[in-house]
């Protein structure tokens, strides 16, 4: 998969609405930021939000799970 059909996937699935967030996003982590949704969406959990944190260096999902609100970030080392 291409990084113009990852960056769409990301602003769809994960709700990144800047397209060069979204590109930048595919570009860093490939597939792997769509995947750990996937896994946590089948145990039940929720995106509530995405972010960038240190701009280009981390993604932060927002996810909950009934009362139980997490911040899981993705980095690029």
């Amino acid at each position: 998969m291409d990084v113009f059909e990852l960056a769409r996937r990301y602003h769809d699935e994960l709700d990144i609405k800047e397209p060069s967030m979204a590109a930048m996003a595919a570009k860093l982590f490939d597939e792997l930021g769509l995947k750990m949704v996937e896994f946590l969406k089948e145990e039940g959990y929720a995106l509530v939000g995405t972010r960038f944190k240190d701009y280009d260096k981390g993604l932060v999902l927002d996810v909950t799970k009934g009362e139980n609100r997490f911040e899981i970030t993705l980095r690029k080392s």
